[in-house]
Order: structure tokens, then C-alpha cells, then sequence
């Protein structure tokens, strides 16, 4: 009779014992970077009745003594009240003494000193989230672990312990945990390990954090939240590039090394078609520059003589303008295949004097396809190309009139794309070396590292040559005395080479003219008398015309053909890296299974 009277009187006073509940409870932990733990805790409790006093009981092992837990604020619905700090056996106590019936949001701030401790490999801290003495069960839960700014981007692990399972993850420097409906008797803990660059402390320990980690969580089971990603070889692929770029390199090397180095020489080596100099020497066809340089090879020859006049009409000095007037003397005895072609063009109905940039304004005027129909200069413009067409082809240059400009659009669009891949695999591979540094793995490091240094500069001089003149193989030498050529008449040294006559000047300038380089020429005759200076300057000035005319007649030429000037119209980790990992173990592990352990309550 007694033990039922005993039993009935158990039942009646324990609704009074755990007269309230938890609605939620949220705690936000922040390691600083002398070992500290600044913690922030908001709990929503729902009280049944006034209590003297509320307190929250912090577990021994995670403040040593009283004197290490320095209270900074208690407030009870966002009101300061009163509060103390004791010790209840073990277990030390933060004590408010004021309380509400109904809802009481309670928000504590205090710093635990001294937590984090410093192993041979990590820093590690362990801490109760939420303690197994809380009497009642907490409907919401979650916690934030913040680690210091200065294990940012640097390897991390943690562990989570708790009997029931949650939900945890990362985000960015914090590790967070969740859970609903967390029963009476359930502890919450977490460890974790990060850069212990990141800590200063006296607080050391022998030994390595990993490894202790590692082994509770084989213990006692881990089921993994945040699993580390391996680290493979960048070596495999770093090092093998680095070497077939050096090959690529060394290939284009040799080949340099093969081809013939003149000296510069300001005089045209042999009597070379112009045309073919300039697709020799660039790899590029300028129709215009070609018609300019056949002009000055009439010129030079004395086929056609040229004479500058003031232009019509011309009152200001800064309007003045000569204009170029070509007059045919003879046809050429031994006419190349494309000399008649320009003199019929510029001479055409018998006239033996032409304005040519009178020409080109004419030109310009034309709008309409019929009237471009009517003018013999297009068809002209055709012949010209055409038998410079042919020259090309019979000396086996003609598809290499376009190969400049097909290698540098080419190269252009693989370095844009490569530029933007380089910088993304540096910073990848950058990020393999400080791993494989930090592991100690310098093999590694030796490897990738030499793979980058060979790469890059091996790239960057293949593309080099890559870019210089193709041609064919018979060629060689005379590629190589023509480029000795266009480097003395880019280098502008003509005053080195005095000339002997006006002839061989208008020699140098139709090949200049070819190479369009003239205006390089133009800017050194002062060495030469008077008359020869001013031949080469109206030699200046008919490259200069005819350019203006091979334009203007082309466009005349396109009008004719296809009725317009241009030619035929074609339609995660958070903040820490990848190698950070985490857990979750139910078995216990951390010292928080066998340990002591906080939670609160009311009395």
C-alpha cells in the first residue's frame, strides 16, 4: 500500500519537475585565434509557471574551472536580468533569476577560455552543443560552430557525436548542425580539427589530432556528411605536358636552326617577281602593294615617268596637295606578263598622260553595277590579279598568300581560350602544390612544378615560330636573302648603303613598296642629292596614288560583278578546401560518451 501510495505521489510531482518545454534552441559557437570559444544562445522555452531562477549547466571538460567562463550578458524576453555563475558538483552553472510564465526567450553570451588545443598536425577543439541533462526535449535544435578566418581555404575535419542522428554541413567557415525533436537524455558534441596555423596558444598537445579522429570514428561507426576528395597525381599530366611541349619546341628549334641567317643588305638580292617577294617573305598577298610595286618597276625601268602638280584650285597651304600624273614613255621591250595589263589599264584609249588620283576619285563616284559594267579599269584590275595569280602558282607560292592571317586568327582564338584555361589550371595546380607541400610530398611538387616551368615558355615559342613565314622547301635560301632583305629595310639603314643612282634606289623602293615598307624608305633619303630625292619622294607618292587607285578600281571591279563595292555576300567545401572531411557518430567518441555532460532547467 505504501509503495502504490509512494508511486502516485512520483507521478504527481514529476510534471512539476519538467513543468516546461524547449520550442527551440539555437546556438552559434565561434573559435577565436587565441583557443577561445565565444558562445551565443538564444532557447525559447514554454514555462508553465514563474521559477525562482533558470540556469544552464556547462559540462566540466568544457571550461576546466569558474574562473575560465566569462559571463558577458543574460537576457529573458531582450531584457538584461540578473544573473550568476556557480558551481553545482562538477558541472558549472549560469544562473538568471528572473522568469516568466509562458514564453521566455532566454539569450546567453559568455566566452569559455582556453578551449582549442594545438596537436603536431591540427588544432582541434571539441565542444557540447546541447547537453544530455536537459529534462525535457527541444523541438527544434541547431547549432553553428564558426572556425577562425585564418583556416580559410586551408584542410578541416570534424565529427559530430550524438546518440540520435541529424542533419550536419558546411557553410563557409562554419560547421552546422540540425535536428528535430531532440529527446530528453541527448547529448550534441562536435570536434574539430583545422589549420592549426590558425591558433596561438600554450595549450599543446603530443601527438596527431587526424589520427585520434580517424580512429574514434572506426570505433564507433561514422557515417560521413562531408566526405574528402582525393588527391591524384598532377604530375601524370602535369610533367608529360611540360615534355611534349618542349618537344614541339625543340622541333620548331631545329628547323630554325636549318634555315640559312644573312646578314642585313639594303640591296634586292636577285630580280624576283614582287609579288612573290611579298608572299615569300609575310606569307601575305596585298593585291594593292603588288600593283603599287609593279607601277615603280615601270617607273624604274623608264616606261613610265611621273611629274607632281599643285591640285586645281588649291589656296591654303595645309590644302595643298600634289597630284600624281603618270605619262608613258614606251612599252617595255621585254614586258613581263603583267605589263601591258597596267598600261592598258592606266593608258587605256591611247591617252599618254593620266591623273591617277583623278582616276580613283572617278572610281569612287560609281554607284550603280551597270555603270561599273562600262569601265574597262575592273577588267583591267582582273588581268592584273589574274597573272598575279599565276606567277604565284608557277612558283608554288600561291597557297601560302593567305598563311599569316589564317595563323594568327587560328593562334588567336587557341590563346584567348588558352589564356583563360592556363589561369584556371594554375590556380589548380598551385592548389595541388600547397596540398602536396603540406603532405610533405615534394616529389610531387619537384614534378609539377617542372612541368609548368617546361609548358609554358616551350608553348610560348612554338607559337613563335609557328608564326613565321611557310614556304616551300626549294626556297630556303631564298627566303632567307630576301627576310635579309625586309630586316635591313624595317631597320631603316639605308644611310649605311650610299647609293650609286637613282636606278637602284627605284629598285629598293619597288620591293619595299611590295613588302609595304616604303614608307620606312621614304623616311631616310636624306643622303641622296636633290634630284634623286625627289624621284624617290613622287616614287612615295605613286605607291601611295596607286594604292588609292588599286582600291578604288577594285571596288569598281566588285560593282561590276556583284552589284556592290565589297564583293559576293555570304549569308561543396564552404571555405575550407576539397580535402576537408566530416562525420557523424551515434556510438559516442570526443569525450562526450563517457564523459560528464551540461544541459539546464529550471527550480
Amino acid at each position: 500500500m505504501k509503495a502504490i501510495i509512494c508511486a502516485l505521489l512520483l507521478i504527481s510531482v514529476l510534471p512539476l519537475a519538467t513543468a516546461f518545454s524547449i520550442d527551440s534552441y539555437y546556438t552559434h559557437a565561434t573559435v577565436m585565434k587565441n583557443g577561445d570559444i565565444q558562445v551565443y544562445e538564444d532557447i525559447n522555452f514554454t514555462l508553465e509557471k514563474a521559477y525562482n531562477e533558470g540556469f544552464r549547466s556547462i559540462r566540466k571538460e568544457d571550461f576546466g574551472s569558474l574562473g575560465n567562463i566569462d559571463v558577458q550578458s543574460v537576457k529573458v524576453n531582450g531584457q538584461g536580468v540578473q544573473y550568476a555563475k556557480q558551481m553545482n558538483g562538477d558541472n558549472a552553472e549560469i544562473v538568471w533569476k528572473k522568469t516568466y510564465q509562458g514564453k521566455n526567450e532566454v539569450e546567453l553570451t559568455y566566452i569559455l577560455k582556453g578551449r582549442a588545443q594545438l596537436y603536431d598536425d591540427f588544432a582541434k577543439v571539441c565542444f557540447e552543443h546541447y547537453g544530455a541533462n536537459w529534462p525535457v526535449a527541444a523541438d527544434v535544435f541547431k547549432s553553428r560552430m564558426t572556425l577562425p578566418e585564418e583556416a580559410r581555404g586551408k584542410d578541416m575535419h570534424f565529427e559530430v557525436y550524438s546518440a540520435k542522428s541529424g542533419n550536419a554541413y558546411i557553410d563557409d567557415l562554419s560547421v552546422v548542425i540540425e535536428m528535430a525533436n531532440v529527446p530528453s537524455g541527448n547529448y550534441v558534441g562536435g570536434c574539430y580539427l583545422y589549420d592549426k596555423a590558425a591558433l596561438q596558444t600554450s595549450n599543446r598537445v603530443n601527438g596527431s589530432a587526424l589520427q585520434i579522429l580517424q580512429d574514434e570514428r572506426k570505433a564507433y561507426g561514422s557515417k560521413t556528411v562531408v566526405a574528402a576528395e582525393e588527391l591524384g597525381s598532377s604530375t601524370l599530366c602535369c610533367l608529360p605536358a611540360g615534355i611534349i611541349a618542349l618537344l614541339i619546341a625543340l622541333s620548331y628549334l631545329m628547323k630554325d636552326l636549318k634555315q640559312p641567317k644573312y646578314p642585313e643588305n639594303i640591296l634586292p638580292p636577285d630580280k624576283e617577281e614582287p609579288a612573290a617577294v611579298r608572299v615569300l617573305v609575310t606569307n601575305n598577298l596585298s593585291e594593292a602593294d603588288a600593283l603599287a610595286a609593279a607601277i615603280l618597276d615601270l617607273i624604274s625601268r623608264n616606261c613610265i615617268d611621273i611629274v607632281e602638280l599643285e591640285k586645281e584650285k588649291s589656296t591654303s597651304a595645309e590644302l595643298k596637295k600634289e597630284r600624281t600624273i603618270l605619262m608613258l614613255k614606251k612599252r617595255p621591250e621585254t614586258p613581263k606578263p603583267y605589263d601591258n595589263a597596267i598600261i592598258d589599264m592606266l593608258f587605256s584609249g591611247g591617252r599618254k598622260e593620266v591623273d591617277l588620283d583623278q582616276m580613283a576619285a572617278d572610281f569612287d563616284v560609281v554607284k550603280s553595277k551597270e555603270d561599273a559594267e562600262k569601265n574597262e579599269i575592273s577588267k583591267g584590275v582582273e588581268a592584273f590579279n589574274s597573272e598575279t595569280e599565276k606567277i604565284l602558282k608557277a612558283k608554288d607560292l600561291w597557297k601560302y598568300r593567305n598563311s599569316a592571317q589564317s595563323k594568327t586568327a587560328g593562334l588567336g582564338g587557341i590563346a584567348i581560350f588558352g589564356l583563360i584555361a592556363s589561369c584556371a589550371a594554375i590556380f589548380i595546380t598551385m592548389g595541388f602544390m600547397s596540398k602536396y607541400a603540406a603532405a610533405g610530398n615534394y616529389l610531387e611538387v619537384i614534378g609539377t612544378g617542372l612541368g609548368i616551368i617546361l609548358f609554358f615558355p616551350s608553348m610560348i615559342y612554338a607559337a613563335m615560330s609557328y608564326l613565321k613565314p611557310s614556304y616551300p622547301a626549294a626556297m630556303r635560301e631564298q627566303f632567307g636573302r630576301w627576310d635579309a632583305f625586309g630586316r635591313a629595310v624595317k631597320a631603316s639603314r639605308l644611310k649605311e648603303y650610299p647609293p650609286s643612282s637613282a636606278v637602284i634606289w627605284g629598285e629598293i623602293l619597288v620591293y619595299a613598296a611590295a613588302l609595304g615598307m616604303a614608307d620606312k624608305v621614304k623616311a631616310h633619303m636624306s643622303e641622296l642629292d636633290a634630284l634623286t630625292s625627289k624621284r624617290l619622294e613622287r616614287l612615295e607618292e605613286v605607291r601611295m596614288s596607286s594604292r588609292h587607285f588599286y582600291h578604288s578600281a577594285w571596288a569598281l571591279h566588285n560593282l561590276r560583278h556583284y552589284g556592290n563595292r565589297h564583293g559576293p555576300v555570304s549569308s561543396s567545401h564552404g571555405g575550407f578546401s576539397s580535402h576537408s572531411s566530416g562525420g557523424w557518430s551515434s556510438g559516442g567518441g570526443g569525450g562526450f560518451s563517457h564523459g560528464s555532460s551540461g544541459g539546464g532547467g529550471f527550480r
